[in-house]
């Protein structure tokens, strides 16, 4: 059933305040805004009552109760922006050494690389899989390059005993 004489709500202005120079209304001042806590402590948290965020809270200080904060529970904090980049960096690394690995290895190593991958095995074993085969290779290019300096050296004795 329609409701008669039913009108649509106006739109409301934002929030004025009396300005010190003119006394008449202005728009609000980064002042007179309401400040927000960042993170509350773990008992105003449990009991839902607001934070002053001191330490300790003016909730726990009136009721004595201990007034702890969990820093790694704010995301607006450094703590918070340090574990992120921290991960990302965990990452980037990881996918540079696959990348490495992808290049670089023989195939067979990187076909086992995609094996474990498509195992669903957990990025530990990834990383670690991919790092044994970066280490084998680099056995592998060590070797090489001493076999290289082995046939170099007796390249050089050759050439000696023929002149000589």
């Amino acid at each position: 059933m329609p409701l008669q004489g039913a009108r649509p709500l106006r739109a409301l202005a934002p929030r004025t305040t009396l300005t010190p120079e003119s006394g008449t209304p202005g728009p609000a001042t980064e002042e007179s805004k309401i400040k927000r806590a960042s993170t509350t402590c773990k008992e105003c948290k449990r009991r839902r009552t607001k934070c002053s965020t001191g330490n300790p809270c003016t909730e726990c200080a009136a009721h004595d109760r201990e007034c702890v904060y969990d820093e790694s529970a704010d995301k607006r904090r450094k703590v918070a922006a340090k574990r992120a980049q921290e991960q990302l960096d965990y990452y980037r690394g990881l996918l540079e050494r696959l990348l490495e690995s992808i290049r670089y290895c023989e195939r067979a190593e990187v076909d086992h690389i995609v094996a474990v991958i498509r195992g669903g095995a957990s990025l530990d074993d990834i990383s670690a899989v991919i790092e044994q085969s970066l280490v084998r290779r680099k056995h592998t290019d060590e070797e090489r390059d001493q076999d290289y300096e082995d046939e170099e050296e007796d390249s050089d004795l050759m050439d000696d005993v023929l002149e000589g």
